[in-house]
C-alpha cells in the first residue's frame, strides 16, 4: 500500500510539474555554425523584445500580444521557452516557445522566430533540436506543430527534422484565414510505461 501511495505521488507531482526547474533556470553558451550565443530561459522583461521580434520576423504584423507572452510565461509548470540572445550586445536572435502536455506525452511547438538578418544560419534548427533533445529526456514521445501551408521553406526544414504532415487546419491563421499543415514526429516508443528511444 505504501509503495502504490509512493508511486500516485509521484506521478501526480509528474502531472504537476512536468518540467524540472533546472530547465527554468540555466544559462549556457551555444555554437551555431561559428557564432556564438547564449540561451537562457525567457523572462516577463523579455516580452517586449519578443513581441518586437515578431513584428520584425513577420514583416510588422503581430501574431501574438504581449499578453498572450505573458500567460505563456505565467504558466512556466507546463511551459517552456528560451531565447537567443548576442552576447556582445545582448540583443535578441530567436526564441522558441513549447507547451508540455504530460496527459498525452507530446511537446506542442508554439512559436519559432528568428530574427530576419539571422534566418537561415541555422538558429531555428538548433532551437527545434534543443526542444527535441529537452523532450527525450524527459521521456515524451512525440513533438508536434502547425506550419502554413504558403510557408513551403518551412515546411521543408520540418520534413528534415523528422515531421511528418498529420492533418490540414482549415482557415487556421486569424490574419488571413489560412489553412495550416499539422505535422508531428514520434521521438520514441512507449513500452510498459517507459519511453525508449530509437
Amino acid at each position: 500500500m505504501a509503495f502504490m501511495w509512493k508511486r500516485f505521488k509521484n506521478w501526480l507531482h509528474w502531472q504537476m510539474h512536468p518540467l524540472p526547474q533546472s530547465l527554468r533556470e540555466f544559462k549556457q553558451t551555444i555554437s551555431v555554425k561559428g557564432f556564438d550565443f547564449e540561451l537562457v530561459p525567457a523572462q516577463y522583461q523579455d516580452v517586449d523584445e519578443m513581441v518586437e521580434l515578431e513584428r520584425e520576423a513577420y514583416h510588422g504584423e503581430e501574431p501574438w500580444s504581449a499578453d498572450i507572452f505573458h500567460n505563456e510565461l505565467h504558466r512556466s509548470r507546463e511551459r517552456l521557452y528560451v531565447v537567443v540572445r548576442e552576447p556582445e550586445t545582448g540583443a535578441m536572435v530567436a526564441y522558441i516557445g513549447a507547451a508540455f502536455r504530460p496527459g498525452i506525452h507530446e511537446v506542442h511547438i508554439t512559436n519559432v522566430t528568428v530574427a530576419p538578418h539571422w534566418q537561415g544560419r541555422g538558429i531555428g534548427t538548433f532551437l527545434l533540436m534543443y526542444m527535441m533533445t529537452v523532450a527525450k529526456q524527459i521521456r515524451f514521445n512525440r513533438m508536434s506543430l502547425e506550419v502554413r501551408v504558403s510557408n513551403t521553406s518551412v515546411q521543408r526544414l520540418y520534413e528534415r527534422l523528422g515531421f511528418q504532415v498529420v492533418r490540414r487546419k482549415a482557415h487556421y491563421y486569424e490574419d488571413n484565414g489560412e489553412d495550416a499543415l499539422d505535422m508531428a514526429q514520434i521521438l520514441g516508443r512507449k513500452t510498459d510505461g517507459f519511453y525508449v528511444q530509437k
